[in-house]
């Protein structure tokens, strides 16, 4: 049970970091890509609309790339070069368990606040008869900036975009691409494995 909520814990942690990356850091992904977009002549928007507008495809596009990076063979090697320098602590440590890594589970909790946000959100011009048939919900969590009518616009719009909805597209891009790296390597190992045995 212990192993179970710290594991939870881990993916609530990767959301969080995720979310404050989103807010505080997304100008970082989305500036090269607006620079370049000006100098093509692709886009005509200044910056701050350009990331308004275009944040989502970008965060998830990151989320992908980061995914291929194998960061857990970056800790394994440095706990290898902490076991060789310091042989005494590294006896001390525990081994870790060879459990599925947090990363391919963290859009769990992101995506379903999401969905909650998403079935209940209701439009200002959503029908006084009706007030769950709010028209333009996909548009006001997914759409670009210049597709969103008045209704769809409020105080709350940026923080459901940089809270819930670029948080989990990027974390779901990124447990997408960190399964292919890892069915990737399995099928590279498995190929490799016969034709070493078969040489020895």
């Amino acid at each position: 049970m212990l192993k179970a909520v710290t594991w939870c814990a881990k993916c609530l942690f990767i959301y969080f970091l995720v979310a404050i990356a989103a807010i505080r850091f997304s100008w970082i992904f989305a500036t090269p890509i607006w620079q370049l977009a000006t100098k093509m002549h692709w886009t005509h928007l200044n910056r701050l609309a350009y990331l308004l507008s275009y944040f989502l495809p970008i965060f998830a596009a990151t989320g992908f790339l980061l995914g291929l990076i194998p960061f857990g063979k970056f800790g394994k090697a440095l706990s290898d070069l902490f076991r060789s320098l310091l042989p005494s602590a590294a006896k001390q440590l525990p081994p870790e368990p060879d459990a599925v890594p947090p990363i391919l589970w963290a859009w769990v909790p992101v995506t379903l606040a999401f969905l909650i946000r998403f079935t209940t959100w209701q439009s200002r011009n959503s029908s006084v008869f009706d007030t769950q048939r709010s028209v333009g919900r996909v548009e006001r969590f997914f759409g670009p900036l210049y597709g969103q009518a008045s209704g769809l616009l409020d105080d709350k719009w940026i923080t459901d975009r940089f809270i819930f909805t670029g948080p989990m597209l990027f974390l779901i891009a990124c447990a997408l691409a960190v399964l292919l790296r890892h069915r990737v390597t399995v099928t590279n190992k498995s190929q490799v494995d016969p034709g070493t045995s078969e040489s020895i």
